[in-house]
C-alpha cells in the first residue's frame, strides 16, 4: 500500500504482544468520490471534536487505564474493518480529534520515544522494544510501527526498516525505562529522530549514527553552529 500504519496495544503481552490495528491507504480517484465531494475534492468536510477541557490528573494514565483505553480502540477498529473512503486530515493526523490532546498526559506533559530499526534485524528489536514497554509500570497511551524506505538525503533520519513511536507521561520511571528503550535499539542497529528527542545523552547519539562526524564538520564548515543553535544541539554535542 502507498500508506500503510499499525497502532499498537502497547500494554498486550504474550500471544497478544505487537496486537495491533493496521490501516492500509491509496489515493481517492475521482469516480470514487460522492457526487457532492467533485467540486471540492480536497476540502475536508467540518467534523465535531472531541475536547480535553482540562489536564488530567497524574493518575489517569496507568497500566489499567492505558490498557482499558487500547481494549476499547481495538475493539472499535473491528467495528471498522473494511474498505471505505476518508478524508487526509482523518488518516494521517487522527489525534487532531480531540481538541487539546496532550492534556490527556498532565501538566507535566509527555516524551516520545522514536527509533527506526534496519529491516534485517527489526522483528527481534520491535518484539525487544514491546516487551519492555509492555512489563514497564508507566503506559504508552500511544504506540505506532510504520515502515520507512531508504533515506533520500545526506542527514535524513529514515533507513530502510521500520520506525516505532511512543508516547509516555514524564516521571522518572519513563525516563529510566526510555533509557532502556535506547540500549535496545543500539543493539539491533537503529537511530532516533532527534525531532522527537528531549533527553537522549550525548553517548546514545553518537553511538546510533555514523554520519554525525561528518554532519558536525558540516555545521563547522557553513558556521550553522553559530546560527543554528539550540539546547537539544549543545545537549547531543552537535
Amino acid at each position: 500500500a502507498t500508506y500503510s500504519v499499525a497502532r499498537i496495544a502497547g500494554r498486550a503481552r504474550g500471544k497478544s504482544l505487537g496486537r495491533s490495528l493496521v490501516s492500509l491507504a491509496e489515493h481517492a480517484r475521482r469516480d470514487d468520490l460522492p457526487a457532492a465531494r467533485l467540486k471540492a475534492p480536497f476540502d475536508v468536510p467540518a467534523k465535531a471534536r472531541w475536547k480535553m477541557p482540562v489536564d488530567a490528573p497524574s493518575f489517569a494514565l496507568s497500566r489499567l487505564t492505558v490498557g482499558a483505553f487500547n481494549a476499547l480502540n481495538f475493539r472499535i477498529g473491528g467495528w471498522q474493518l473494511g474498505p471505505r473512503l476518508v478524508d487526509w486530515r482523518s488518516f494521517f493526523y487522527p489525534l487532531d480529534a480531540i481538541e487539546n490532546w496532550n492534556r490527556i498526559y498532565g501538566r507535566k506533559g509527555f516524551a516520545q520515544f522514536q527509533c527506526v530499526l534496519p529491516l534485517q534485524s527489526a522483528p527481534e528489536g520491535l518484539e525487544a522494544l514491546l516487551k519492555v514497554t509492555s512489563q514497564a509500570k508507566t503506559g504508552s497511551f500511544l504506540a505506532v510501527l510504520k515502515r520507512l524506505g531508504a533515506q533520500e538525503s545526506a542527514f535524513s533520519f529514515p533507513m530502510k526498516g521500520y520506525t516505532l513511536a511512543l508516547d509516555f507521561p514524564i516521571n522518572p520511571a519513563t525516563l529510566r525505562l526510555m533509557t532502556e528503550l535506547d540500549r535496545i535499539t543500539l543493539d539491533h542497529g537503529g537511530r532516533f529522530y532527534l525531532a522527537k528527542d528531549a533527553r537522549m545523552s550525548a553517548d546514545t547519539f553518537a553511538a546510533s549514527d555514523a554520519r554525525i562526524a561528518a554532519f558536525r564538520s558540516r555545521r563547522q564548515h557553513s558556521r550553522w553552529e553559530e546560527d543554528f543553535a539550540s539546547a537539544q544541539s549543545k545537549r547531543l554535542r552537535l
